[in-house]
């Protein structure tokens, strides 16, 4: 079961598809590891620090605080 955390997460640069990211909501997994959802690829990306440096996708995931900015 996932639940959303209230948070949402961008990046310059998503590792699955090289695209921007903005405003996508954080869910945690069973395991209690925050993640999100790829819009393009629809595979999911873990954002929790800890858990995301995955050498095969690696994505700098950083907190949306609704600012400009991508």
């Amino acid at each position: 079961m996932t639940r959303k955390t209230g948070r949402k997460w961008m990046t310059d640069s998503c590792g699955r598809c090289g695209e921007a990211h903005r405003g996508y909501s954080g869910k945690l997994d069973a395991g209690g590891v925050e993640y999100v959802v790829c819009g393009v690829t629809h595979k999911r990306m873990n954002v929790t620090p800890r858990e995301a440096r995955d050498a095969m996708f690696a994505t700098a995931w950083v907190e949306d605080d609704g600012g400009d900015d991508p």
